[in-house]
């Protein structure tokens, strides 16, 4: 995307995912869980870039909200069978999965017109290194 704006919505959510990735390896690695990436899932994502490379924002944000939302439910499958010593680790996914669902809902919707971070709000509050536009 050419926009400086669209380009700093989606490093945010980016970053919430690098950010994501690093909370989430200790407690992988002490439940003896692979944290190798999938290639699946990195198949995956590379599709999903080629999909929505050259639509129009609201469109690309539309599919992306779309590749997201089943991921609400299995986070919160997740977060309801967590050991109790990871539930609020469980918790954080939940919460992060819907901020990321609902900034592409606004989005898809047109609801950014006129915000640079209004969208990104519950986003933005959950990262460690917020960048900067």
């Amino acid at each position: 995307f050419d926009e400086p704006d669209q380009r700093y919505k989606l490093a945010t959510v980016l970053q919430l995912e690098t950010e994501t990735k690093a909370r989430l390896r200790p407690a992988m690695m002490q439940l003896g869980l692979n944290v190798a990436e999938d290639e699946e899932s990195r198949l995956a994502g590379k599709h999903l870039a080629t999909l929505v490379k050259g639509m129009a924002w609201k469109d690309a944000m539309t599919v992306l909200r779309d590749a997201v939302e089943p991921y609400l439910a299995r986070y919160q499958s997740i977060a309801d069978n967590a050991p109790k010593a990871h539930q609020a680790l469980a918790q954080s996914m939940v919460v992060h999965e819907l901020s990321v669902y609902d900034f592409l809902a606004e989005e898809s919707a047109g609801e950014s017109a006129g915000k640079n971070e209004g969208t990104l709000d519950a986003v933005i509050k959950q990262l460690a290194s917020p960048l900067r536009m």
